[in-house]
């Protein structure tokens, strides 16, 4: 019986009832009940709460506590799809939900609340002063939340240096959209010679906004690339 279960990692984990009520979030009483035996078909989103709070994993089916009734079409067919599972594919999938459980509890994803969304993030930066090498293989995927990012970004870039102050300062992050072209007045990521800068394009120049730095113009030897059009830079909320 899934209650003579829940007693056992109960026992193994050395809580109280009322610390697993604090890390479940399941009523008092409810878990009392539970434990006791009272409720004899407790619900499955309730005992997946307490056995989560237990830092364990057990096989949890509809089937043994009769509310199939309860799960949506969908919720349904997962489970459909479940039992199908050897034993081992059944461990591996409960291994890997609890995972990305874990994930979601991380980073505060809440469903209607907030998303997150994770972009390539290069770990050289785009100069905003002296240029520095930009190297395309070597990013970490980083999260954001999802409404912050423009449409059409695909991967963002840490500015270095000052000379596109006051719009954009040392360590800011951007958002890119990959592109080979920019148009009169966009912010862009220019390669010249394997230095990356991000600077604006104007009159067949690449500008610094701080004025103390001078216009680029490149010369007819120089290797220049577009790597993208600076879409926005990420401002960052309180508490993230």
């Amino acid at each position: 019986m899934i209650n003579e279960k829940i007693r056992t990692l109960k026992k193994q984990s050395h809580l109280t009832a009322y610390e697993i009520s604090e890390k479940s979030r399941v009523p008092l009483p409810t878990v009392h009940k539970i434990l006791s035996g009272e409720t004899k078909n407790p619900k499955y989103e309730t005992l997946r709460a307490i056995v989560e709070a237990l830092d364990c994993i057990i096989q949890i089916e509809p089937a043994q506590n009769g509310n199939m009734h309860d799960f949506s079409e969908k919720e349904s067919g997962i489970v459909g799809l479940y039992r199908q599972l050897s034993s081992d594919g059944k461990a591996f999938f409960q291994k890997n939900i609890k995972n990305f459980l874990d994930y979601e509890i991380h980073f505060k994803i809440k469903e209607n609340h907030q998303r997150i969304k994770e972009l390539p993030l290069y770990l050289l930066p785009a100069s905003a002063g002296i240029g520095s090498f930009l190297d395309s293989h070597h990013y970490e995927f980083t999260p954001f939340s999802a409404e912050l990012i423009p449409s059409g970004t695909k991967f963002a870039i840490r500015v270095a240096g000052d000379s596109m102050e006051p719009a954009y300062y040392d360590n800011d992050i951007v958002f890119i959209q990959p592109a080979s072209l920019l148009e009169e007045g966009d912010v862009g990521i220019i390669v010249i010679n394997d230095e990356g800068y991000i600077k604006q394009y104007r009159d067949h120049q690449f500008i610094s906004f701080n004025p103390k730095y001078k216009p680029i113009l490149p010369g007819e030897y120089d290797n220049v690339r577009i790597a993208g059009k600076v879409l926005s830079k990420y401002e960052k909320r309180k508490g993230e």
